[in-house]
C-alpha cells in the first residue's frame, strides 16, 4: 500500500475572550475556498465548515477567529512498512533460538 500524502494550510481556531485554542481549521491545497473543514482539539473526525461565524469557543462559548494560516504536508503510511522484513543483523535472542534449534 502507498503512502498517502496530504498538503494542506492549517490554522488555529482561538477565542476572541478567552484565547482558548477550540481546534484548526484546514483547506486542502488546490481546493476552492469553500471547502474548509474544521478539527475540533480531542477529536480525531474533520466536519465541513459551512459559516466560520458559527464556530464558537469550547470553553467560554465566545467568538472565535483563524490565526496564521501555515503550510502542512501530512504523510499517512499505515500498513506501508508491515510485510518488509527488517533489515540489519537480528537480536541475539534470535540468533541464540536459531542456534538452538
Amino acid at each position: 500500500m502507498p503512502a498517502v500524502i496530504r498538503n494542506f494550510q492549517e490554522a488555529d481556531v482561538t477565542c476572541y475572550h478567552c484565547g482558548n485554542v477550540s481546534g484548526v481549521a484546514r483547506i486542502d491545497r488546490g481546493a476552492p475556498a469553500n471547502a474548509m473543514t474544521y478539527l475540533a482539539r480531542g477529536s480525531e473526525t474533520e466536519v465541513p465548515m459551512v459559516d466560520r461565524r458559527l464556530i464558537r469557543c469550547s470553553r467560554c462559548n465566545g467568538p472565535t477567529f483563524f490565526d496564521a494560516f501555515q503550510n502542512r504536508t501530512l504523510m499517512l503510511t499505515s500498513g506501508l512498512f508491515d510485510d518488509q522484513p527488517r533489515r540489519g543483523r537480528p537480536p541475539k535472542r534470535l540468533a541464540q533460538q536459531r542456534g538452538a534449534a
